[in-house]
């Protein structure tokens, strides 16, 4: 995924990696699926890693995909764009940011606090659409972001990726063309200057 730039990157060991991360892309990342991209890790294990792009809204609005449920006022009415793979594929998000968020059960995997992934989706909108729980607190994306067996991990020792272990629903919060650069700079150091760079390094 990795170009190469006019300016070194220091190779760094990887950290222990785990659902709940947040993957910012360094300029050393060229590839446009995940140009400025902020993904949020959400499984990982010695078979590989899932996770979703948090940071890029599509224009698709919800109602095209969510039958039967009202999208009148949520802060979020359009689809994002989750990653590259299984475009067919709507995946969810599940944010808890008061005790009325989302009605966490046995099909809802907690990746960090007050997030969780919706392993039956279809569940999940049926509890939407009987009122236990409040199309709200969801977020929906359109396809994943995958990685196989020690894909990531080399990826992070080539500074494809750094590892953001911030405040999630803070995060979350940012408006979406923000979160990139504000998640470097809250990291400090190389990583500030890297969220002052334009789009295209080149263009200095």
């Amino acid at each position: 995924m990795q170009d190469d730039l006019d300016f070194p990157l220091k190779p760094i060991d990887p950290p222990g990696l785990g659902p709940g991360d947040f993957l910012i892309a360094t300029p050393a990342l060229r590839d446009p699926n995940f140009h400025r991209s902020v993904i949020l890790l959400c499984d990982h294990d010695d078979v590989g890693s899932f996770g979703l792009v948090v940071n890029r809204p599509t224009d698709i609005p919800l109602s095209r995909v969510l039958e039967d449920i009202d999208i009148d006022g949520v802060t979020n009415p359009c689809l994002q764009f989750g990653g590259p793979v299984d475009q067919e594929k709507i995946f969810a998000l599940c944010q808890t940011v008061t005790d009325e968020g989302c009605d966490p059960d046995a099909t809802q995997r907690e990746i960090s606090s007050g997030l969780f992934i919706p392993d039956d989706l279809e569940k999940t909108l049926g509890k939407i659409r009987d009122g236990k729980d409040a199309l709200q607190n969801y977020r929906f994306f359109l396809g994943y972001t995958g990685w196989g067996q020690g894909q990531l991990q080399q990826e992070v020792v080539e500074q494809s990726w750094v590892i953001s272990r911030g405040n999630p629903i803070q995060l979350l919060e940012t408006p979406a063309d923000q979160m990139w650069a504000t998640a470097l700079r809250e990291m400090g150091g190389e990583a500030l200057l890297w969220s002052m760079m334009p789009p295209e390094p080149d263009w200095n």
